[in-house]
Protein backbone atom coordinates (compact mmCIF):
# COMPACT_ATOMS: atom_id res chain seq x y z
CA UNK A 1 0.00 0.00 0.00
CA UNK A 2 1.04 3.22 -0.90
CA UNK A 3 2.45 5.92 1.69
CA UNK A 4 1.00 8.63 0.61
CA UNK A 5 -2.58 9.46 -1.09
CA UNK A 6 -3.35 12.31 -3.18
CA UNK A 7 -6.68 13.13 -4.55
CA UNK A 8 -6.56 15.01 -8.15
CA UNK A 9 -9.79 16.90 -9.42
CA UNK A 10 -10.29 18.53 -12.59
CA UNK A 11 -12.54 18.51 -15.33
CA UNK A 12 -9.85 18.35 -18.01
CA UNK A 13 -9.03 14.87 -18.75
CA UNK A 14 -5.24 15.86 -20.19
CA UNK A 15 -4.62 18.19 -16.91
CA UNK A 16 -5.41 14.79 -14.68
CA UNK A 17 -3.17 12.93 -16.83
CA UNK A 18 -0.37 15.35 -16.87
CA UNK A 19 -0.25 16.20 -13.45
CA UNK A 20 -0.66 12.15 -12.04
CA UNK A 21 2.23 11.80 -14.20
CA UNK A 22 4.25 14.19 -12.78
CA UNK A 23 3.49 13.35 -9.26
CA UNK A 24 3.92 9.61 -10.05
CA UNK A 25 7.66 10.63 -11.27
CA UNK A 26 8.30 11.39 -7.95
CA UNK A 27 10.40 9.21 -5.88
CA UNK A 28 8.05 8.04 -2.73
CA UNK A 29 5.02 5.50 -3.01
CA UNK A 30 2.64 8.27 -3.95
CA UNK A 31 -0.69 6.90 -5.17
CA UNK A 32 -2.81 9.59 -7.10
CA UNK A 33 -6.73 9.04 -7.32
CA UNK A 34 -8.48 11.72 -10.30
CA UNK A 35 -11.39 12.43 -10.79
CA UNK A 36 -13.09 15.04 -12.71
CA UNK A 37 -15.77 17.02 -10.37
CA UNK A 38 -16.21 17.71 -7.06
CA UNK A 39 -18.76 15.37 -6.51
CA UNK A 40 -16.94 12.42 -7.28
CA UNK A 41 -14.55 14.20 -4.91
CA UNK A 42 -16.70 13.88 -1.97
CA UNK A 43 -17.35 9.93 -2.88
CA UNK A 44 -14.24 9.05 -2.98
CA UNK A 45 -13.23 10.90 0.38
CA UNK A 46 -16.14 9.20 1.84
CA UNK A 47 -14.70 5.51 1.16
CA UNK A 48 -10.92 6.37 2.60
CA UNK A 49 -8.68 9.24 3.61
CA UNK A 50 -6.05 11.42 2.24
CA UNK A 51 -3.23 13.39 2.98
CA UNK A 52 -3.49 15.94 0.05
CA UNK A 53 -6.28 17.28 -2.12
CA UNK A 54 -4.96 19.63 -5.65
CA UNK A 55 -8.01 20.81 -7.25
CA UNK A 56 -9.14 23.51 -9.79
CA UNK A 57 -11.47 26.33 -8.85
CA UNK A 58 -13.85 26.47 -10.96
CA UNK A 59 -15.42 22.85 -12.08
CA UNK A 60 -18.96 21.84 -13.17
CA UNK A 61 -21.27 21.42 -10.23
CA UNK A 62 -19.70 22.61 -6.83
CA UNK A 63 -16.64 24.45 -7.21
CA UNK A 64 -13.03 24.01 -5.84
CA UNK A 65 -13.72 26.50 -3.36
CA UNK A 66 -17.18 24.80 -2.28
CA UNK A 67 -15.04 20.95 -1.76
CA UNK A 68 -12.41 22.85 -0.53
CA UNK A 69 -14.90 24.05 2.51
CA UNK A 70 -16.74 20.46 2.94
CA UNK A 71 -13.32 18.29 2.96
CA UNK A 72 -11.97 21.08 5.74
CA UNK A 73 -15.08 19.79 7.73
CA UNK A 74 -14.36 16.14 7.13
CA UNK A 75 -10.96 16.12 7.06
CA UNK A 76 -9.43 18.94 9.16
CA UNK A 77 -5.77 17.84 8.13
CA UNK A 78 -5.65 17.43 4.79
CA UNK A 79 -3.40 19.85 2.79
CA UNK A 80 -5.17 21.23 -0.25
CA UNK A 81 -3.61 22.80 -3.30
CA UNK A 82 -5.79 25.13 -5.52
CA UNK A 83 -4.92 26.18 -9.04
CA UNK A 84 -7.54 27.65 -12.09
CA UNK A 85 -6.77 29.66 -15.24
CA UNK A 86 -8.57 32.20 -14.28
CA UNK A 87 -6.84 34.86 -11.75
CA UNK A 88 -8.80 37.80 -9.94
CA UNK A 89 -8.37 39.60 -6.86
CA UNK A 90 -12.06 37.94 -5.42
CA UNK A 91 -10.83 34.42 -6.12
CA UNK A 92 -7.21 35.78 -4.85
CA UNK A 93 -9.21 36.89 -1.53
CA UNK A 94 -11.10 33.68 -1.23
CA UNK A 95 -8.50 31.33 -1.19
CA UNK A 96 -6.69 32.57 1.30
CA UNK A 97 -9.42 33.16 3.12
CA UNK A 98 -10.48 29.15 2.75
CA UNK A 99 -6.73 28.40 3.61
CA UNK A 100 -5.47 26.46 0.84
CA UNK A 101 -1.78 25.65 1.20
CA UNK A 102 -0.94 27.01 -2.09
CA UNK A 103 -2.15 28.21 -5.15
CA UNK A 104 -1.41 28.15 -8.71
CA UNK A 105 -2.37 29.90 -12.17
CA UNK A 106 -2.42 27.57 -15.12
CA UNK A 107 -0.58 26.66 -16.91
CA UNK A 108 1.55 25.71 -14.14
CA UNK A 109 4.80 25.84 -13.54
CA UNK A 110 5.52 21.75 -12.97
CA UNK A 111 8.49 22.13 -10.86
CA UNK A 112 7.25 24.62 -8.81
CA UNK A 113 4.52 22.69 -8.27
CA UNK A 114 5.80 18.92 -7.43
CA UNK A 115 7.80 21.13 -5.05
CA UNK A 116 4.50 22.79 -3.42
CA UNK A 117 3.64 19.01 -3.61
CA UNK A 118 6.40 17.46 -1.67
CA UNK A 119 6.09 19.97 1.18
CA UNK A 120 2.52 19.16 1.39
CA UNK A 121 2.73 15.72 1.76
CA UNK A 122 6.15 16.26 4.40
CA UNK A 123 8.48 14.41 1.95
CA UNK A 124 10.88 17.89 2.43
CA UNK A 125 12.12 19.99 5.98
CA UNK A 126 10.99 23.30 4.71
CA UNK A 127 7.55 24.38 5.86
CA UNK A 128 4.95 24.85 3.46
CA UNK A 129 5.40 28.82 1.82
CA UNK A 130 5.39 29.69 5.82
CA UNK A 131 1.75 28.25 6.11
CA UNK A 132 0.19 31.29 3.90
CA UNK A 133 -0.80 30.99 0.38
CA UNK A 134 1.27 31.08 -2.48
CA UNK A 135 1.86 34.26 -3.50
CA UNK A 136 1.22 34.70 -7.57
CA UNK A 137 2.09 38.13 -9.14
CA UNK A 138 -0.08 39.50 -11.89
CA UNK A 139 0.89 38.86 -15.45
CA UNK A 140 2.28 42.37 -16.39
CA UNK A 141 2.47 41.85 -20.16
CA UNK A 142 -0.62 42.84 -22.52
CA UNK A 143 -1.55 40.70 -25.52
CA UNK A 144 -0.02 43.73 -27.65
CA UNK A 145 3.46 43.32 -25.24
CA UNK A 146 3.21 39.59 -25.70
CA UNK A 147 3.23 39.83 -29.85
CA UNK A 148 5.89 42.73 -29.63
CA UNK A 149 7.86 40.42 -27.42
CA UNK A 150 7.57 37.16 -29.42
CA UNK A 151 8.20 39.18 -32.69
CA UNK A 152 11.83 40.08 -31.36
CA UNK A 153 12.54 36.96 -29.64
CA UNK A 154 11.81 35.18 -33.12
CA UNK A 155 13.22 38.13 -35.57
CA UNK A 156 9.69 37.46 -37.11
CA UNK A 157 7.95 40.22 -39.77
CA UNK A 158 4.86 39.74 -38.04
CA UNK A 159 2.99 37.96 -34.79
CA UNK A 160 -0.86 38.08 -34.88
CA UNK A 161 -3.56 37.15 -32.83
CA UNK A 162 -6.59 36.45 -34.78
CA UNK A 163 -10.08 34.95 -33.71
CA UNK A 164 -11.74 32.23 -35.28
CA UNK A 165 -13.11 34.13 -38.09
CA UNK A 166 -9.68 35.28 -39.46
CA UNK A 167 -10.26 38.93 -38.24
CA UNK A 168 -7.18 40.68 -36.66
CA UNK A 169 -7.33 41.35 -32.72
CA UNK A 170 -3.90 42.77 -32.51
CA UNK A 171 -0.82 42.47 -33.80
CA UNK A 172 2.89 43.49 -34.03
CA UNK A 173 4.79 43.98 -37.37
CA UNK A 174 2.80 43.63 -41.04
CA UNK A 175 3.83 41.05 -44.22
CA UNK A 176 6.00 42.62 -47.16
CA UNK A 177 2.83 42.73 -49.44
CA UNK A 178 -0.58 43.31 -47.64
CA UNK A 179 -2.83 41.97 -50.73
CA UNK A 180 -1.12 38.63 -50.13
CA UNK A 181 -2.51 38.91 -46.35
CA UNK A 182 -6.12 38.84 -47.53
CA UNK A 183 -5.89 35.57 -49.01
CA UNK A 184 -3.25 34.38 -46.62
CA UNK A 185 -5.47 34.25 -43.70
CA UNK A 186 -8.41 33.20 -45.12
CA UNK A 187 -6.55 30.22 -46.21
CA UNK A 188 -4.65 29.92 -43.07
CA UNK A 189 -8.21 29.90 -41.05
CA UNK A 190 -9.08 26.91 -43.49
CA UNK A 191 -6.63 24.65 -41.89
CA UNK A 192 -7.19 26.22 -38.72
CA UNK A 193 -10.84 24.91 -38.43
CA UNK A 194 -9.47 21.50 -39.75
CA UNK A 195 -7.33 20.93 -37.23
CA UNK A 196 -10.24 21.98 -34.68
CA UNK A 197 -12.11 19.08 -36.16
CA UNK A 198 -9.18 16.63 -35.82
CA UNK A 199 -8.74 17.58 -32.08
CA UNK A 200 -12.30 16.83 -31.87
CA UNK A 201 -12.22 13.37 -33.05
CA UNK A 202 -8.81 12.83 -30.94
CA UNK A 203 -10.59 14.29 -28.14
CA UNK A 204 -8.26 16.61 -27.19
CA UNK A 205 -9.98 20.16 -25.94
CA UNK A 206 -8.64 22.29 -26.22
CA UNK A 207 -7.03 21.93 -29.39
CA UNK A 208 -3.15 21.44 -28.93
CA UNK A 209 -1.88 22.16 -32.56
CA UNK A 210 1.36 23.76 -34.01
CA UNK A 211 1.00 24.10 -38.39
CA UNK A 212 4.69 25.18 -39.95
CA UNK A 213 4.38 25.91 -43.74
CA UNK A 214 8.15 26.79 -45.00
CA UNK A 215 7.87 29.76 -47.87
CA UNK A 216 9.96 31.49 -49.78
CA UNK A 217 9.75 34.90 -48.77
CA UNK A 218 8.72 33.46 -44.85
CA UNK A 219 7.42 30.46 -42.79
CA UNK A 220 4.23 31.05 -41.28
CA UNK A 221 3.90 28.96 -37.60
CA UNK A 222 -0.19 28.70 -37.15
CA UNK A 223 -1.55 27.48 -33.77
CA UNK A 224 -5.00 27.66 -31.42
CA UNK A 225 -4.79 30.04 -28.43
CA UNK A 226 -7.52 28.06 -26.92
CA UNK A 227 -10.34 26.85 -29.21
CA UNK A 228 -11.64 30.95 -29.77
CA UNK A 229 -8.38 32.40 -31.23
CA UNK A 230 -5.31 31.76 -33.54
CA UNK A 231 -1.58 33.12 -32.98
CA UNK A 232 -0.19 33.46 -36.62
CA UNK A 233 3.77 33.82 -36.84
CA UNK A 234 4.98 35.11 -40.08
CA UNK A 235 9.06 35.05 -39.82
CA UNK A 236 11.79 35.22 -41.98
CA UNK A 237 12.84 31.57 -43.74
CA UNK A 238 14.45 29.04 -41.34
CA UNK A 239 18.06 27.91 -42.67
CA UNK A 240 18.47 24.81 -40.59
CA UNK A 241 16.09 21.96 -38.35
CA UNK A 242 17.78 23.46 -35.42
CA UNK A 243 16.52 26.67 -36.29
CA UNK A 244 12.51 25.53 -36.88
CA UNK A 245 13.00 23.03 -33.86
CA UNK A 246 13.97 26.85 -31.50
CA UNK A 247 11.33 28.80 -33.24
CA UNK A 248 8.53 26.29 -32.61
CA UNK A 249 9.69 26.66 -28.52
CA UNK A 250 9.38 29.98 -28.96
CA UNK A 251 5.64 29.90 -30.55
CA UNK A 252 5.02 27.29 -27.79
CA UNK A 253 6.13 29.75 -24.49
CA UNK A 254 4.41 32.79 -26.93
CA UNK A 255 1.11 30.26 -26.52
CA UNK A 256 1.03 29.70 -22.74
CA UNK A 257 1.89 33.55 -21.89
CA UNK A 258 -1.03 34.68 -24.20
CA UNK A 259 -3.43 31.84 -22.65
CA UNK A 260 -2.46 33.24 -19.30
CA UNK A 261 -2.78 36.85 -20.09
CA UNK A 262 -6.59 35.94 -21.55
CA UNK A 263 -7.60 33.82 -18.55
CA UNK A 264 -6.56 37.16 -16.36
CA UNK A 265 -8.95 39.87 -18.37
CA UNK A 266 -11.44 36.95 -18.14
CA UNK A 267 -11.98 36.62 -21.87
CA UNK A 268 -13.28 32.87 -22.49
CA UNK A 269 -11.55 31.20 -25.01
CA UNK A 270 -14.25 28.45 -25.88
CA UNK A 271 -14.94 28.47 -29.13
CA UNK A 272 -18.83 28.71 -28.50
CA UNK A 273 -17.89 31.69 -25.91
CA UNK A 274 -15.87 34.06 -28.60
CA UNK A 275 -16.26 37.23 -27.56
CA UNK A 276 -14.65 40.70 -28.56
CA UNK A 277 -11.53 41.48 -26.38
CA UNK A 278 -11.63 44.43 -24.48
CA UNK A 279 -9.62 47.31 -25.68
CA UNK A 280 -6.08 46.83 -26.20
CA UNK A 281 -3.69 49.53 -25.04
CA UNK A 282 -1.15 48.67 -28.40
CA UNK A 283 2.36 50.33 -29.35
CA UNK A 284 2.59 52.26 -32.48
CA UNK A 285 3.85 48.83 -34.92
CA UNK A 286 0.90 47.11 -33.79
CA UNK A 287 -2.27 47.56 -35.95
CA UNK A 288 -5.80 46.40 -35.96
CA UNK A 289 -8.56 45.83 -38.19
CA UNK A 290 -9.35 48.78 -40.70
CA UNK A 291 -13.54 50.37 -40.49
CA UNK A 292 -13.70 49.24 -43.46
CA UNK A 293 -12.87 45.36 -43.13
CA UNK A 294 -14.58 45.77 -39.99
CA UNK A 295 -17.64 46.70 -41.54
CA UNK A 296 -17.15 44.11 -44.26
CA UNK A 297 -17.25 41.50 -41.78
CA UNK A 298 -20.44 42.99 -39.71
CA UNK A 299 -22.26 43.70 -42.77
CA UNK A 300 -21.44 39.69 -43.78
CA UNK A 301 -22.50 38.45 -40.33
CA UNK A 302 -25.91 40.07 -40.96
CA UNK A 303 -26.65 38.01 -44.18
CA UNK A 304 -28.33 35.07 -44.56
CA UNK A 305 -26.03 32.80 -46.91
CA UNK A 306 -27.53 29.35 -48.77
CA UNK A 307 -23.86 27.44 -48.75
CA UNK A 308 -25.07 25.08 -51.69
CA UNK A 309 -26.04 28.01 -53.44
CA UNK A 310 -22.43 29.81 -52.77
CA UNK A 311 -20.81 26.53 -53.45
CA UNK A 312 -22.56 25.99 -56.83
CA UNK A 313 -22.31 29.60 -58.14
CA UNK A 314 -18.77 28.68 -57.94
CA UNK A 315 -18.75 25.57 -59.65
CA UNK A 316 -20.37 27.43 -62.46
CA UNK A 317 -18.00 29.99 -62.58
CA UNK A 318 -15.02 27.87 -62.78
CA UNK A 319 -16.57 25.63 -65.35
CA UNK A 320 -16.99 28.77 -67.67
CA UNK A 321 -14.08 30.05 -67.10
CA UNK A 322 -12.74 26.97 -68.64
CA UNK A 323 -14.76 27.12 -71.51
CA UNK A 324 -14.36 30.82 -72.24
CA UNK A 325 -10.29 29.99 -71.94
CA UNK A 326 -10.05 26.63 -74.13
CA UNK A 327 -12.77 28.99 -76.76
CA UNK A 328 -10.76 32.15 -77.05
CA UNK A 329 -9.82 31.49 -80.76
CA UNK A 330 -7.80 34.56 -80.72
CA UNK A 331 -5.39 32.69 -77.78
CA UNK A 332 -5.15 29.09 -77.95
CA UNK A 333 -2.27 27.72 -76.76
CA UNK A 334 -0.95 24.50 -77.79
CA UNK A 335 -2.82 21.96 -75.07
CA UNK A 336 -5.93 24.14 -75.66
CA UNK A 337 -5.47 23.24 -79.65
CA UNK A 338 -4.48 19.52 -78.97
CA UNK A 339 -7.92 19.37 -76.77
CA UNK A 340 -10.46 20.86 -79.69
CA UNK A 341 -8.25 18.21 -82.23
CA UNK A 342 -6.64 20.65 -84.09
CA UNK A 343 -3.04 19.58 -83.22
CA UNK A 344 -1.33 17.28 -85.62
CA UNK A 345 -2.12 13.75 -84.71
CA UNK A 346 0.58 11.40 -83.02
CA UNK A 347 2.78 9.82 -85.45
CA UNK A 348 3.57 12.66 -86.91
CA UNK A 349 0.00 12.58 -89.16
CA UNK A 350 -1.94 15.91 -90.20
CA UNK A 351 -5.28 16.07 -88.98
CA UNK A 352 -8.04 15.67 -91.73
Amino acid sequence: MAKYRVLLVDDQREVRLALRSAIESLEFEIEVVDVPSGEEALLVLSSGSFDLLISDVRLPGITGLELLNKIKKLESEIKIILMTGLMDSEIRQEVADAGAAAFFLKPLDIADFLDAVERCLGLVDEPIFGGETLALEEPVESIADRLTGLRKEMNAISAVLLDGRGRVLARAGDLPDASVETALFPALMTAFSASEKVAHLLRTSPPSDLMYFAGSKYDIFLAHVGEAYALLVAANPSGSSNQVHESIKLVHTGLRDLLTILAHMGVPIKSGDQLPLPEIEVPEEVLVVEPEIEALFQEAESTDLDFEEVDAFWDTASMRLKDEEITNADALTYEQARRLGLTPEDGGGKAE
